[in-house]
């Protein structure tokens, strides 16, 4: 285990019961953001490559994917 995973098992195990939920949904709140994004990229990145070739196409995505990001 990571020096950082085992820092956030001995802070968790430090809260008391009724502040361990809202943590635990923090948590859950990010791995799903993480997913979407991973999921967002990967069909861009297929709509890329069929696009490939048409005039304007990698510039607009390239232009999407920054404007997430900021």
């Amino acid at each position: 285990m990571s020096a950082m995973r085992e820092e956030l098992h001995a802070l968790v195990d430090r809260l008391p019961d009724d502040r361990v939920q809202p943590a635990l949904a923090l948590v859950r709140e990010n791995l799903e953001t993480a997913g979407r994004r991973e999921r967002a990229l990967a069909i861009m990145e297929r709509v890329q490559e069929r696009m490939r070739g048409v005039t304007g196409v990698d510039e607009e995505l390239d232009r999407l994917r920054e404007g997430a990001r900021g």
